[in-house]
C-alpha cells in the first residue's frame, strides 16, 4: 500500500500512484522526480555506466555480442514467483518485450553499488505496445497501441572476471499484465 504526503493510508484511488500512461502504479517508489542515469556521466564508476549502457544498447536493441560479452556463461536470473532462468531464457524473454513494443526502452533511474561485488538499480521499462506479445504463459496478448511501462528492482552480483553473474529482480507481475491487456 502506497502512503499519501501525511505518511497514512491513501484515504481515495485518487491519491495512489499513476504511470504517466494513467495506469495504476502500485510500487512504493513508482512515482518519484528521478531522471535516467546517463552512461556518459563520468561521475559514475565504470561499473554503473557498463550496466546503464548495457540496458540501453543490448537489451533494448538486442546488441548479441554486447551481451554476451557483459552476461557470464553462467549467469542465473532470480525472479518473481521463484522464475529462474539462464542467459539465453532471459534474452529470449526480453525479446518479446522488443517484439512487441515500439521505441522499446530500458533506463537506470537509481543505483546504489556496495563498493564490491553488487549493484543495485530501479530499472523502468517502456514503449509503445503495438504487436503481439507472446511472452505470457496464459497465450498471446493483442497490442493496444497504448504506452506501456513498468519498474523493477534488480539485485545484480558480478563474478570475478567482471562479468554478470546474477541477477534478483522484483515487479509486480499482475500489474504487467493487467497493463498490457487494458
Amino acid at each position: 500500500m502506497m502512503m499519501n504526503e501525511n505518511n497514512s493510508k491513501p484515504s481515495s484511488p485518487e491519491e495512489l500512484s499513476t504511470t504517466p500512461s494513467g495506469t495504476l502504479d502500485n510500487f512504493a517508489f513508482g512515482r518519484t522526480d528521478e531522471h535516467d542515469l546517463s552512461a556518459d556521466d563520468p561521475s559514475l564508476p565504470e561499473r554503473a555506466r557498463a550496466l546503464i549502457r548495457i540496458g540501453n544498447v543490448g537489451i533494448a536493441k538486442e546488441d548479441h555480442a554486447a551481451v554476451s560479452a557483459f552476461f557470464h556463461p553462467d549467469f542465473q536470473f532470480h525472479g518473481p514467483g521463484g522464475a529462474e532462468l539462464d542467459r539465453e531464457q532471459l534474452w529470449a524473454f526480453f525479446a518479446t518485450y522488443r517484439a512487441a513494443l515500439d521505441d522499446f526502452t530500458v533506463t537506470r533511474q537509481a543505483l546504489v553499488s556496495d563498493g564490491g561485488d553488487y549493484v543495485a538499480t530501479r530499472t523502468r521499462f517502456a514503449g509503445v505496445f503495438n504487436r503481439t506479445f507472446t511472452g505470457d504463459a496464459g497465450g498471446p496478448i493483442e497490442p493496444n497501441g497504448k504506452p506501456f511501462e513498468f519498474r523493477v528492482v534488480n539485485i545484480f552480483r558480478y563474478a570475478p572476471n567482471g562479468q554478470l553473474a546474477e541477477e534478483w529482480v522484483q515487479y509486480d507481475v499482475q500489474a504487467v499484465l493487467d497493463q498490457l491487456r487494458s
